[in-house]
């Protein structure tokens, strides 16, 4: 009923897969992300809080530079080392592994695939979303998952994704000299206009349907963060239909803030 009473074809904000917003900040990280694979860097690790959009960054980015004579392996939300190198060997089309919580048998078979892949002239890139378990862990695990810029010599790029802790303390931790940082904000007030507006034109509505300072109070509440914003709009939309009014004003978004009391990020 909402979705008509703006004549939308379909929810503009859904949770997961929605439209994509090539916003400058997302823009620039996905072009030094294939800049790393076309470049053959060793490293490159995407920095963010949760919500920003890594994901889509990172996945775009991998589908851009797929190539006859590149092997792309994607694993995601690795919890252990051995876990992640099985994954990723499984991705390259390792032979099952015999011992697959043996430590060093999982770490032979992932330098096994990626030596294969050499040898049949493709390059390897392993890429990483979700990262955080690792890379923040401890010493010993971040190292456990930076060798896999070491394989075979370091003829594989791996590409991580990263969600910073909360407060952004682990942002300032230190990274190998031959790391490509690459980190992604919060939008700006502009940017959160532009991002609603086109989400909302992908949904067949031509018409800005936030006021302006309906705008101000979704970039506030969602701390500029697009996944709060996707779910802040989409119940503000829901709320202003149900008060058959054209616009979502600010004291909309308000009360759909207050009364929902949903996590934004």
């Amino acid at each position: 009923m909402w979705k008509r009473h703006w004549g939308l074809s379909r929810d503009p904000f859904p949770d997961g897969g929605s439209s994509y917003v090539a916003l400058p900040s997302h823009v620039e990280a996905e072009s030094r992300l294939v800049y790393s694979i076309e470049s053959a860097h060793r490293l490159a690790v995407l920095r963010g809080e949760a919500g920003l959009g890594k994901s889509t960054v990172l996945r775009r980015a991998l589908a851009k530079a797929r190539r006859s004579g590149r092997r792309i392996a994607l694993a995601a939300d690795p919890i252990e080392p051995v876990g992640l190198w099985n994954a990723l060997a499984d991705r390259l089309g390792a032979p099952a592994a015999e011992s697959p919580s043996d430590r060093a048998a999982s770490w032979r078979r992932l330098e096994r695939a990626v030596q294969v892949c050499a040898l049949e002239g493709r390059r390897v890139v392993l890429a990483v979303d979700g990262a955080e378990a690792l890379w923040n862990e401890c010493d010993s695990t971040r190292a456990d998952l930076l060798r896999l810029a070491q394989l075979d010599g370091g003829s594989a790029t791996a590409l991580l994704a990263v969600r910073d802790a909360e407060g952004g303390e682990q942002a300032l931790e230190p990274t190998p000299v031959w790391t490509l940082a690459i980190s992604l904000t919060r939008l700006t007030r502009s940017e959160v206009e532009r991002y609603l507006n086109e989400k909302l034109a992908g949904s067949g509505c031509v018409d800005a349907l936030f006021t302006p300072r309906a705008i101000v109070r979704l970039h506030a509440l969602a701390s500029g963060v697009p996944r709060g914003l996707d779910r802040l709009a989409s119940l503000s939309l829901m709320a202003a239909a149900s008060r058959g009014v054209e616009v979502v004003s600010s004291e909309v978004v308000d009360d759909a803030a207050r009364e929902c009391q949903v996590p934004l990020r």
